[in-house]
């Protein structure tokens, strides 16, 4: 029987857990990665809880999914991506990954992967906008003195998040009297895996897109649909119990957004309703794993529809 040895430093009583009846300890891990939770510099704010580890790990996943060339911004709640978005201007990037679910971005986590400067202090504060943490690689000064402004924002800075790397380790997930081990999902979508299934292609931007919303729906909880629309999220609906309502919550939630929206789902679509649902909400291509026996049936739909799908033949589910 192979063994598995742990090695951890002396760990650290929290406040509580997920909730104040639970009581919680943070063990410290031997790592090389740069970008460990250790590894951040904490400038201001009140003492980390059980769910901020939680949601920061999150973000730091998903910033190295998005953020490893262009200036990006990543918003979590529960550990989801409630906001995303890539531009060449950073505080274009937060201003549009909170637009994507502001209402689910209050009392978030955000991190950006470009120094936080004072007006980008100033606009991440206006309008009320409320989160409990901030990551990115440096602050300024002046953005500093003003975020002191709020003594509760928890600030953390690591460099590593300018360039955020995606690292090979292994997944533990505790069960009753055992543990469950497999290889963390970090894999990236190569053009040799799509395949476009329909008449109609995907144009050149719409693929760029429909591989950002991929990105985004291979860190949120199975079930995933996730819109997306110029590099950035609009809307999803992640973590229930079938696709089809996911379809529903995530076109409901964007509402008018969702037109010219493609659409990345984490796994196939079983029956055709899902498919349907998106493309009178407004969808205009689809990326999804393939897989089922009716597969043909939504293609079909999708023809009729002159929409564009593609198959990864890869899935991403994330429990």
């Amino acid at each position: 029987m192979k063994k598995i040895n742990f090695q951890f430093q002396q760990p650290c009583k929290l406040r509580y857990g997920e909730n104040p009846h639970q009581k919680a300890w943070v063990w410290q891990a031997k790592t090389s990665d740069s970008l460990a939770l250790f590894k951040f510099k904490q400038i201001q704010g009140k003492e980390l809880s059980f769910n901020n580890f939680l949601d920061i790990n999150a973000a730091v996943k998903a910033i190295s999914f998005i953020g490893q060339k262009k200036p990006s911004c990543i918003v979590i709640k529960h550990t989801n991506p409630c906001g995303a978005s890539r531009h060449k201007d950073i505080k274009k990037a937060f201003f549009k990954a909170w637009q994507g679910d502001s209402l689910a971005a209050f009392g978030s986590i955000i991190a950006v992967n470009r120094a936080v400067s004072e007006q980008l202090a100033k606009i991440m504060l206006s309008e009320n906008r409320f989160f409990e943490v901030l990551l990115c690689p440096k602050i300024n000064f002046a953005a500093r003195k003003f975020f002191q402004t709020k003594p509760n924002l928890r600030v953390l800075t690591n460099p590593g998040l300018a360039k955020p790397k995606l690292v090979k380790s292994l997944d533990f997930r505790q069960i009753r009297g055992g543990l469950l081990v497999q290889e963390a999902d970090i894999y990236q979508l190569k053009n040799q895996d799509l395949k476009i299934v329909t008449r109609k292609k995907p144009t050149r931007k719409q693929l760029t897109d429909l591989k950002f919303a991929w990105k985004i729906a291979q860190v949120s909880k199975a079930n995933s649909i996730v819109l997306a629309k110029n590099q950035q999220l609009i809307s999803s609906g992640v973590g229930q119990q079938d696709r089809l309502r996911c379809c529903q919550l995530a076109a409901a939630k964007a509402g008018q957004r969702s037109k010219n929206t493609v659409v990345a789902s984490d796994a196939f679509f079983p029956f055709k309703d899902g498919p349907e649902t998106l493309i009178k909400a407004g969808v205009k291509a689809i990326i999804q794993p393939g897989g089922s026996i009716r597969d043909q049936e939504t293609i079909d739909l999708c023809n009729r529809q002159n929409i564009p799908m593609v198959f990864t033949g890869i899935r991403c589910f994330y429990h």
